[in-house]
């Protein structure tokens, strides 16, 4: 049986690389996988270990950082909540940006 879930913001989907990092640890690669305007969703952590509140930096590969919390984190992924919420524009921005960066590989 599938659960409907209703979400408020959409969320868009990427495969964005990117660097995860948290005050006095090595930054962490990852890829960024789900991004919304409140939220980012990130996988390929490996065994790196992040505690829901940790404040954290994404930084991606096309300069964007994205500062925000950990909301949840398991299983080699997260879910970052981000402090300040993305304009619209910055949002397609970061979109366009990852489907430049696909379609040139």
């Amino acid at each position: 049986m599938s659960v409907l879930t209703i979400r408020a913001h959409k969320r868009y989907a990427l495969r964005m690389p990117s660097k995860l990092e948290s005050e006095g640890r090595k930054p962490a690669p990852c890829l960024l996988i789900e991004l919304s305007q409140h939220g980012a969703r990130i996988s390929n952590l490996g065994q790196r270990k992040f505690a829901v509140g940790e404040s954290v930096a994404l930084d991606t590969s096309c300069g964007r950082r994205l500062d925000g919390t950990i909301r949840w984190a398991h299983d080699g992924r997260a879910g970052i909540e981000l402090g300040k919420s993305l304009h619209l524009p910055d949002l397609a921005e970061l979109i366009d940006a990852n489907r430049r960066e696909t379609a040139v590989a």
